[in-house]
């Protein structure tokens, strides 16, 4: 049998009593090793520390209370949690929702918070189109609901963490070694808050959006806050091509036509981007998606480029239905789509001449 040392991976040699039991090569191998299982410990307290005030947990915290149980956390390995959370952290700025498949509140289920029933979504179709369900995603029946794991009106955000690591094992413990769970920051608002009104719950606190602390600390404290102004200048268009991408990756039998729309998507962002009004544009969409042109129709314009806000809708209407779970008639809704369009002559110039 061959040992290795724990820090500098080297054979351990086998020159005494304790060798068995030996875990490092040398006394200053075994201090080094020992200081990083002290700092890895002082990291993951601090972390730890950190959930109440992170911004994926406190939005976990609120999809359970919305659902009132932690149920809809049905079926995670530590994979899908670290995934589900990535897709809180990472929203794309600007008006984007993370919306669900099968909704939280359905009829007879609750949809499942689980990356595979998640999608960014514009935030006006995600109001036009409110909680419909159209098919797929994940959920739970209501009959599998157990008491035990109920969310009742009166449980601190520290009661639903404490029931959350309970329904989900180790998975939460996981997570915090391998992932960042940084400090919202609502975090400071939400203490000043709390410090001059008594009556404010920090963990209710919490649960408010970012500029509705700020109103209300700036109300309490009669002090004006700061706030770089921030208009995000790119469009929603690559979100919505960033999710049907997302979900082809998953594969089943949905791929083809996921990816038929995706063509006809970037065939509509080269007609929208010419027209400057609609505002399309996406710093990445060509270093991503460039190998879906096809060169026919990469002039593409709109027959009436005063049409675009109808055009615009048109896609990200079906698209966000099509993410939601919906089934789309792809050749019906390309030539559609097409019907806007015009190629000038000079496209079909340069394919014959390829």
């Amino acid at each position: 049998m061959i040992k290795y040392c724990l820090n500098c991976n080297v054979v351990i040699p086998k020159l005494s009593k304790q060798w068995p039991s030996q875990k490092y090569c040398t006394t200053k191998c075994r201090k080094i090793g020992n200081l990083k299982i002290k700092s890895s410990m002082t990291r993951a307290e601090q972390k730890r520390a950190n959930l109440r005030q992170n911004k994926e947990v406190i939005y976990l915290v609120r999809q359970c209370k919305k659902a009132k149980t932690v149920q809809i956390l049905e079926g995670h390995s530590i994979e899908s949690f670290t995934k589900t959370m990535e897709l809180v952290r990472n929203k794309p700025s600007g008006e984007v929702h993370l919306c669900h498949i099968a909704p939280v509140k359905g009829k007879t289920s609750k949809g499942l918070f689980h990356h595979l029933n998640l999608f960014y979504g514009g935030a006006y179709q995600n109001k036009k189109f409110k909680n419909n369900y159209l098919g797929g995603g994940l959920s739970i029946s209501n009959k599998k609901l157990k008491v035990k794991w109920k969310i009742t009106d009166d449980m601190s955000t520290n009661d639903i963490l404490v029931m959350i690591e309970r329904y989900l094992g180790n998975i939460v413990s996981e997570y915090i070694k391998t992932s960042p769970v940084k400090k919202s920051k609502k975090a400071q608002i939400a203490n000043k808050i709390a410090g001059l009104d008594k009556t404010k719950a920090f963990d209710d606190l919490m649960l408010i959006s970012y500029n509705h602390l700020v109103k209300q600390w700036e109300e309490i404290s009669k002090i004006k806050i700061f706030t770089p102004s921030f208009t995000n200048q790119e469009s929603k268009y690559i979100t919505y091509m960033d999710g049907l991408t997302r979900f082809i990756s998953y594969g089943g039998d949905r791929v083809p036509m996921l990816k038929s729309l995706r063509k006809v998507m970037v065939i509509g962002y080269m007609a929208l981007e010419r027209v400057a009004q609609s505002q399309t544009y996406n710093k990445y969409f060509y270093v991503k998606y460039e190998p879906l042109i096809n060169k026919r129709y990469g002039q593409a314009m709109l027959n009436d480029p005063e049409n675009w806000p109808e055009f615009k809708d048109l896609i990200y209407d079906t698209t966000f239905k099509v993410l939601q779970g919906g089934s789309l008639d792809i050749q019906k809704f390309r030539k559609l789509i097409m019907s806007h369009l015009t190629f000038p002559e000079k496209a079909w110039a340069t394919k014959e001449t390829l």
